[in-house]
C-alpha cells in the first residue's frame, strides 16, 4: 500500500495523497541529510536508557540511568527520548533497511507494550497526573508519532498499542479541563493522527474537537489581520503565553475540517496562515514567534529581530520546532489544494533553511537556526527541536512526491528513485538532478508496458522566466513560475523529461526593529536557499558592513570552486548557502553605509 487512501472516510477529500512507501534518496543534499539522521540516533542513544521509565513502570528495576540533562526533559516528560527515536527511526525504516535501527525501534515498543495498563493508558506515569503539565498534549503527540512510524515501518505492535491509548483518552476523566492546561494547543493534531490510519474511529474526530477546540481563537483568525492575536492569546483562567508551536494546532484544525466540513475551521488556518507569513516569518522561512518574548522582550507584527540580543535582552527566534510544524501545515494544504505551487515553496525553504540548516552533520540538531553571528550549540543532545528535526530527517524522501491512482506531482527536486505503484502496474521514476545548486532536472521512466499517467511537474515561483519542459528533446510544454506543467500522455518505458530551472540572486531589503540608523541591511536567496555572509566583524556598529548599494552585491560576487560560494570583491568575506554555515562567523544580513 503505497498511500493510505482515506478519502472515504472525509467529507473534504484530499486530491492527492503523500507516498507511505517506495522512494530512495540517491545521495545529494537530502541523501546525506537523511544519512546523518539515521546516524544520530544510532551513535548518541541508548536503548536501556530510553526505555528506562517504561521499565520501571513495569517493574523490571533497570540498572541503566535515564536521560536527565535537566529537569524539562526526561525528569518531567518521562519517555521523550524513546519517542525521539521511535520518530526518526520508524520513518527512515519507511525507506531503507537497517537492522540495527529497527532491533531498538521493536525494543522500544516492547518496553512500551511490557509497561501498558490493561485499560490501554501506556505513557510511563500515574494516570493521575496525566492532566497536568504537558502530559495530555506533548508528550502524547510524541509518543502517537513515535508509534505511527513503528506501525508505518513495519512493527505490528506499534499500531494496537496507539489504538488502545487513543480509546483511553477518547473516555479520560480529565477531558473538560486539559484545553486550559500548558501548551494544550499542541493537542489539536494527536487525535486525528490515528484517525488518519487503518485503525481509525469517528469518535477520535469527535472527541478531539470537543477537548481541544478554541474557538475564541479560531475566530481571531477568521477576522484576517490578526497579526497581534499571533503574539497575545487572552482566554478565561491562566492564560498560557503565545508560542511558534500553535502552528501544530492549525495542521490539527485543518485536518478537523476536512472531517467534519466546517467553513469556520478552513478559514481560521487560513487566516492563521496569512497572518504568520505577513509578520511573523523571516526570509528564507523561518518563524520568529518564539515563548520567550512573552515576558523578556514581546514581539510586535513585523518585528523580525534577528540579533541575538536587542536592547540588551535575548532574541531568540526561528526555533527548529515552529518551522517543522509549518512544514507539516503546508503539507497538508498542498494535498488538500495541488494547484498552489505557494504551499510546496513553504516546504522547500522550511526544508533547506531551517530543517538542514539545523543539522551539523550527525553530532547534533540545533534548537535555532540564528541568523546572525553564530549558529546556535546547546550543551545536551536532544530537547524538542532535536525530536521535531529527527521525524523529519526520517521523512525526508515523503516530501519529493504526491499522487493519487495515475497522477504523480514532482513537488521538490532531488536525485531519487521512486516505485510508482499506478493501476496499470509498476512504473519506475529515476530523477537526476544536484538541485538546489544547479537548476537542471531530469525524470527517466521505465516500465514492462505503455502507461496512461498524468505527470503533473512543480515550476517554483522563484523561477525568473518561463521554462520549456522537454520529452524525449522535443518541447511539450512551456512552464510558468509558481504553478504546475500538466502533461498526460501514454508513456513508454525509457521516456524522459527534461528542464532547467533558471535562479538567480535576489534581494531582499531588511525591514524591522534591528534596524541601524545610516545602515541599511539586506538578505539574499538564491533560489529557494536563504544566503550567509561569512567572514569576520569588520564594524563595531553594524558587525560586518559592505561596500556599495546591497541591491546590486552581485556585480561584486565572483565565483569560487564551490558551486554557489561567491568571494565578494577584496572584502574578505564570501557569500555562500546559510544551511552550509556551521562555527564560522557569518550574518545573513550584511548592512550598507547610505550613501
Amino acid at each position: 500500500m503505497q498511500y493510505y487512501d482515506y478519502n472515504q472516510k472525509l467529507r473534504i477529500p484530499d486530491k492527492l495523497f503523500t507516498p507511505l512507501y517506495g522512494v530512495r534518496l540517491n545521495g545529494g543534499l537530502l541523501g546525506s541529510v537523511f544519512e546523518n539522521g539515521i546516524s544520530f540516533v544510532k551513535k548518541n542513544f541508548d536503548v536501556d536508557r530510553m526505555c528506562y521509565w517504561y521499565d520501571e513502570k513495569a517493574g523490571k528495576h533497570p540498572t541503566a540511568e535515564p536521560y536527565q540533562y535537566n529537569t524539562l526533559w526526561e525528569g518531567r516528560l518521562r519517555g521523550q527520548t524513546a519517542s525521539l527515536f521511535l520518530m526518526e527511526a520508524g520513518n527512515a525504516l519507511r525507506w531503507r533497511e537497517d537492522p540495527e535501527l529497527r532491533a531498538t525501534m521493536d525494543a522500544i515498543v516492547n518496553s512500551i507494550e511490557d509497561a501498558a495498563e490493561a485499560d490501554g493508558f501506556i505513557l510511563p506515569i500515574d494516570k493521575s497526573q496525566f492532566g497536568r503539565i504537558e502530559y495530555p498534549h506533548y508528550t502524547r503527540i510524541w509518543l502517537t508519532y513515535g508509534l505511527l512510524a513503528a506501525h508505518r515501518a513495519g512493527n505490528r505492535r506499534a499500531l494496537p498499542l496507539l489504538r488502545r491509548f487513543q480509546d483511553w483518552f477518547n473516555r479520560c476523566p480529565d477531558l473538560p479541563v486539559i484545553k486550559y492546561t500548558s501548551l494544550a494547543f499542541q493537542g489539536v493534531v494527536a487525535s486525528p493522527q490515528i484517525y488518519f490510519t487503518e485503525a481509525g474511529r469517528e469518535e477520535d474526530m469527535e472527541i478531539g474537537r470537543e477537548a481541544y477546540e478554541e474557538t475564541w481563537r479560531l475566530s481571531q483568525f477568521i477576522e484576517r489581520g490578526a497579526e497581534e492575536a499571533v503574539a497575545v492569546r487572552r482566554q478565561p483562567g491562566v492564560e498560557p503565553h503565545a508560542h511558534g508551536s500553535e502552528i501544530e494546532a492549525y495542521e490539527g484544525y485543518l485536518d478537523l475540517y476536512r472531517y467534519f466540513g466546517a467553513p469556520y475551521l478552513l478559514n481560521a488556518v487560513l487566516g492563521f496562515r496569512d497572518a504568520y507569513q505577513r509578520s511573523w516569518q523571516h526570509v528564507g522561512g523561518g518563524i520568529v514567534m518564539i515563548e520567550t518574548f512573552h515576558e523578556k522582550n514581546p514581539l510586535t507584527p513585523g518585528s523580525r529581530y534577528f540579533r541575538k540580543t536587542h536592547e540588551g535582552k535575548p532574541s531568540t527566534y526561528n526555533e527548529l520546532c515552529a518551522s517543522a510544524f509549518w512544514l507539516q501545515l503546508h503539507q497538508r494544504l498542498h494535498r488538500l489544494f495541488p494547484e498552489n505551487e505557494s504551499y510546496v515553496f513553504e516546504i522547500e525553504q522550511s526544508l533547506f533553511n531551517v530543517v538542514v540548516a539545523n543539522q551539523n552533520g550527525d553530532r547534533e540538531i540545533r534548537y535555532h537556526a540564528y541568523l546572525d553571528q553564530e549558529k546556535s550549540h546547546l550543551p545536551f543532545t536532544y530537547h524538542c527541536c532535536a525530536g521535531i528535526g529527527s521525524r523529519i530527517f526520517g521523512s525526508l524522501p515523503e516530501y519529493l512526491f504526491t499522487m493519487k491512482d495515475s497522477t504523480l506531482s514532482v513537488d521538490i527536486f532531488a536525485p531519487s528513485t521512486l516505485t510508482w505503484e499506478t493501476p496499470y502496474g509498476t512504473v519506475t521514476v529515476r530523477e537526476e538532478t544536484c538541485f538546489p545548486y544547479d537548476g537542471k532536472v531530469t525524470l527517466r521512466l521505465e516500465s514492462d508496458a505503455p502507461h496512461e499517467l498524468t505527470l503533473r511537474i512543480r515550476i517554483p515561483c522563484y523561477a525568473t522566466e518561463e521554462l520549456p519542459v522537454l520529452l524525449n528533446g522535443q518541447t511539450v510544454a512551456i512552464g510558468k513560475p509558481g504553478s504546475y506543467v500538466e502533461i498526460p500522455r501514454i508513456w513508454q518505458s525509457g521516456d524522459t523529461l527534461a528542464f532547467t530551472v533558471p535562479m538567480t540572486l535576489t534581494a531582499h531589503p531588511y525591514e524591522g526593529y534591528d534596524c541601524v540608523a545610516g545602515y541599511r541591511a539586506f538578505s539574499y536567496t538564491y533560489g529557494p536557499l536563504l544566503m550567509a555572509v561569512a567572514g569576520a566583524a569588520n564594524d563595531a556598529e553594524v558587525g560586518i558592513a559592505l561596500p556599495g548599494d546591497g541591491s546590486s552585491l552581485a556585480a561584486a560576487l565572483r565565483p569560487t570552486d564551490r558551486p554557489l560560494h561567491f568571494s565578494i570583491g577584496d572584502t574578505g568575506t564570501t557569500l555562500l548557502p546559510y544551511l552550509e554555515v556551521q562555527d564560522e562567523p557569518f550574518t545573513c544580513f550584511p548592512f550598507f553605509k547610505n550613501s
